[in-house]
């Protein structure tokens, strides 16, 4: 399974002109006092796997992200260990490189390379690896599961481990099989109502 090696900020935020965050195989635990800036990494990392809602980033805009003081940009890099090839890209390393202007206009780049964030979003995915899966648990969500009721528990914890998303695909795929048949059952009977208004014609003749 890919896992995230390294993750490279420059302007993000209240972090420093450049900062290295290196993570390995794992558990691993990111602490400090309040205000030291935890959850920014964990918006960087969100914000480097394509997330479009800048309030999740709590932030009130993307160009917001961009550090005061600290150029025109931000810019996130994360650096997955591919040695397993999970992620369909014929390298032991992958990274995936995200930066957004003062205009709030993103650059996405996979591999160096310059990419679409559907590509992107596309190619993760066949990790099981989405800015809105159960990759990154947001602040807040393992003390609100201990005050829900035990259905919203659940919800909670599907959401979490991907299994709403199933669902959600599930509901749509049906809708569009519905949709299919009536389609199908509407072209029939005017096939029908065809064959029925020629037959007098072919007996006349």
């Amino acid at each position: 399974m890919p896992f995230i090696r390294k993750v490279q900020l420059r302007g993000w935020k209240t972090f420093g002109p450049k900062t290295t965050i290196t993570l390995d195989r794992g558990f691993t635990v990111l602490t400090g006092p309040n205000g030291s800036g935890k959850t920014n990494i964990v918006d960087a990392v969100l914000f480097g796997l394509g997330e479009l809602s800048p309030r999740r980033l709590r932030s009130e805009s993307f160009s917001k992200l961009v550090g005061i003081g600290k150029g025109d940009s931000a810019q996130v890099v994360i650096q997955f260990d591919n040695s397993d090839h999970r992620l369909p890209v014929d390298t032991a390393t992958v990274t995936v490189y995200r930066e957004v202007d003062k205009n709030g206009q993103s650059v996405y780049r996979l591999n160096g390379r310059r990419s679409t964030r559907s590509r992107i979003v596309d190619v993760l995915s066949v990790a099981g690896i989405d800015p809105s899966g159960h990759n990154v648990v947001m602040q807040g969500t393992v003390t609100r599961m201990t005050e829900v009721s035990p259905h919203d528990r659940r919800t909670l914890i599907e959401g979490l481990i991907g299994i709403s998303q199933y669902d959600a695909e599930k509901a749509e795929a049906e809708e569009k099989l519905r949709a299919a048949e009536i389609s199908i059952q509407t072209a029939m009977g005017r096939v029908l109502s065809l064959i029925h208004i020629s037959e007098p014609t072919r007996q006349a003749e």
